[in-house]
């Protein structure tokens, strides 16, 4: 007997139990149809389809794409098993401590700005601040974002407004609705990315409003607004700024509040993270040293050691074990 167009010949799935699987997992999940799907990649109409019976298409197909995610969600959990010691929260460095009191600068109706080096610690300290004061909307900046119109809609998004549109004139105003008497806080992340008209747009609703905004970047930032370059619109953005932290490097101090969240104590170990703070990656790539370290460790069912961490940091950094 010919077989259907939808039934490709079988390579080593068994669509009836990949289907059995799938309503399984998502009876016990309770996730729906739409969040599995984007999971797994495939459209959400096609995976509901195929987990009742009714789909058209190639079932073999669709079941080889489940049973592939099936697999390497399996290899993730595996992997996070192994690691011996859970991601640490929030650690408040030093320059955590100093970001979070520019923010609380900024939020009496300030303008500050950070700029630093990246792996500084800025997001981190900006999401654990939001977290803990009421009104403050961090929006992320990016490439996409630099624009007047797409900078209001990505700050309206914050604000808990989906898809925002409108023109620049209306959807500032929407902002400066929402913000009016709210003591709040507008923080932008990655700033450099946005340019000069919408610094000035942010000046505007300042001015107008008596917001708190504060602005995090790298170094750029910085150099933008006080460059001797700037015109006399960026010149009125930078003459109110009041408060700023700037830092090209993280501080060594900071990766030894790191590594003993991770559980190191070896004073060896310590030191060397306070001289991987200094390189490209800053703090960020401490904090990614210790966990790949932690998960090698894991692998060897032995403690942490300096090796594990040199180990880790030349799979980062795509460099040669040194010897």
């Amino acid at each position: 007997m010919a077989s259907k167009p939808n039934d490709s010949p079988d390579i080593g799935v068994n669509v009836e139990a990949i289907r059995a699987r799938i309503n399984t997992y998502k009876a016990e999940s309770g996730l729906s149809w739409a969040k599995l799907a984007a999971r797994i990649d495939i459209p959400d109409s096609t995976l509901s389809l195929f987990a009742s019976g009714k789909y058209t298409g190639d079932n073999t197909k669709v079941a080889q794409l489940v049973a592939k995610w099936f697999a390497a969600d399996a290899e993730q959990e595996e992997l996070r098993a192994s690691a011996p010691i859970e991601v640490p929260h929030f650690q408040e460095t030093r320059a955590a401590k100093e970001v979070i009191s520019l923010l609380r600068w900024s939020q009496r109706g300030k303008i500050g700005v950070a700029a630093t080096s990246p792996g500084f610690g800025k997001t981190s300290a900006a999401r654990q601040y939001q977290a803990m004061v009421p009104n403050v909307w961090l929006a992320t900046m990016a490439p996409s974002t630099s624009g007047v119109a797409t900078m209001l809609a990505e700050i309206l998004e914050a604000m808990g407004e989906r898809d925002a549109r409108g023109s620049p004139q209306m959807l500032t105003k929407r902002i400066r609705d929402r913000i009016r008497g709210t003591s709040g806080l507008i923080l932008l992340d990655d700033t450099q990315h946005i340019s000069e008209k919408a610094l000035e747009e942010l000046r505007g609703i300042h001015d107008v409003t008596g917001i708190g905004i504060a602005l995090l970047g790298n170094a750029g930032l910085l150099q933008r607004l006080e460059g001797g370059s700037r015109h006399v619109a960026f010149a009125q953005l930078f003459s109110r700024v009041s408060l700023r932290v700037v830092r090209t490097l993280a501080y060594p101090e900071d990766a030894h509040i790191i590594g003993r969240a991770w559980g190191v104590t070896d004073p060896a170990m310590l030191r060397w993270l306070g001289e991987l703070v200094t390189k490209p990656g800053g703090l960020r790539g401490v904090s990614m040293t210790l966990e790949l370290a932690s998960i090698i460790a894991a692998a060897d069912r032995g403690a942490l050691t300096l090796a594990n961490l040199q180990d880790a940091w030349a799979q980062l950094s795509t460099r040669p074990v040194s010897n």
